[in-house]
C-alpha cells in the first residue's frame, strides 16, 4: 500500500494487482479517498497464471492509457528442510516467486516495448546468503536475480530498465513467516536480524525505508541503472 500511496501522491495513475480482493480493493479505496484526483483501480490476478496475467495488464493499459512501470512484488516464503521439501510446495514456490515474475514480465513488454519504460522485480539477500530451511526460497529469489539481469540485457535496447530490489523491511509475508515459526526459532529470528542489520538491528520500514528507492528506480533519476540487484536491506548483506 505504502508505495502506491506515495507514487499516488506524486500524480502516478496506477492499477493495483493482487490475488486478494478484499485486501487489494480496500487499499485502492483508501488511496482514492486520501489523494483527492487520484487515478487508481485494483485488478485481481494470480501471477502463476499466464492469461491472467496477460489479461490484467492490458485492462491495466486500457485504464491507465498506457504504461509506464511494472513494480512486481508478488512473493511466497515456506520454511522446511531441504531435504524434506514436498514437491507441491516446490511448485508453490517457483510458481509463485519466478514463474510469476517471468509471466509479469513478459506480459508488460509489449507495451513498454514500443516507449520504453521501467521493471522492478523483488530478488532477496538469501538468494546469496540464505538461511537454513529456505533453500526452495532462496532457489526461486535466485532465479528472479539471474532473469532480471537477462531481461535487462535483451530489453535495454528497447529503452526497457530491468532491475531487481533486494528488501529487508518488514511486511505481513515477514509476518507470516515467524507465525510458523516456534518460539525459539523466532527467537533465533530476533538473534540474527540483531546480528546482521547494520542499521537499526531490525528490519526496515516499507514507507520509510523502500517506498523511496523504488520511487526513484521507475523514476527518470535513474535512467542509467538497469540490471542491478539493489539491497535495501540495512547492511543485512554487503554487495561486492
Amino acid at each position: 500500500m505504502s508505495t502506491a500511496e506515495v507514487l499516488a501522491a506524486h500524480g502516478v495513475q496506477i492499477v493495483i494487482c493482487d490475488i486478494q480482493d478484499d485486501i487489494g480493493e480496500s487499499v485502492a479505496t483508501e488511496i482514492s479517498t486520501k489523494t483527492h484526483n487520484a487515478k487508481i483501480q485494483y485488478q485481481h490476478v494470480d501471477v502463476t497464471v499466464r492469461s491472467e496475467c496477460n489479461a490484467v495488464v492490458e485492462a491495466a493499459v486500457r485504464f491507465l492509457g498506457g504504461l509506464d512501470s511494472l513494480v512486481h512484488a508478488a512473493g511466497h516464503i515456506h520454511q522446511d528442510a531441504a531435504e524434506t521439501i514436498a514437491e507441491s510446495e516446490l511448485d508453490r514456490m517457483l510458481d509463485v516467486n519466478i514463474k510469476g515474475t517471468i509471466f509479469m514480465n513478459q506480459a508488460v513488454f509489449p507495451y513498454l516495448k514500443t516507449r520504453g519504460g521501467t521493471i522492478l522485480n523483488f530478488g532477496s539477500d538469501f538468494a546469496s546468503e540464505p538461511l537454513p530451511l529456505l533453500a526452495h526460497y532462496a532457489a526461486s529469489k535466485g532465479a528472479v536475480q539471474s532473469f532480471t539481469r537477462a531481461v535487462a540485457r535483451e530489453w535495454g535496447k528497447y529503452g526497457i530498465r530491468v532491475n531487481a530490489v533486494l528488501p529487508a523491511v518488514w511486511t505481513p509475508m515477514i509476518d507470516g513467516y515467524r507465525e510458523n515459526l516456534e518460539a525459539e526459532s523466532v527467537a533465533g529470528h530476533d538473534v540474527f536480524m540483531n546480528d546482521r542489520v547494520c542499521l537499526g538491528e531490525k528490519f526496515g520500514d516499507v514507507e520509510i525505508d523502500l517506498v523511496p528507492v523504488l520511487a526513484f528506480l521507475v523514476s527518470d533519476a535513474s535512467r542509467w541503472i538497469t540490471g542491478q540487484s539493489v539491497p535495501v536491506n540495512g547492511g543485512l548483506s554487503l554487495v561486492r
